[in-house]
């Protein structure tokens, strides 16, 4: 799950190509994939391994104190 935290991706060159002609072509199915495999993935991935504050979490954090 990503964060609602700002976010910058850089794409290579081969990918701007393709972002542009699924533009040209007004591909919709291919927009959504593209999304997918490199827009939210490097996202997802740039949040990877960030620190997390313990709070955070869904879990109680004092559930486990005796």
């Amino acid at each position: 799950m990503l964060r609602m935290d700002r976010a910058s991706i850089s794409l290579e060159p081969s990918q701007l190509m393709e972002l542009e002609a699924i533009i040209t072509d007004e591909d919709e199915h291919l927009a959504l994939k593209f999304v997918r495999k490199y827009v939210y993935n490097a996202i997802l991935k740039s949040q990877q391994g960030r620190l997390k504050s313990h709070l955070d979490g869904s879990a109680d954090p004092v559930g486990d104190f005796k």
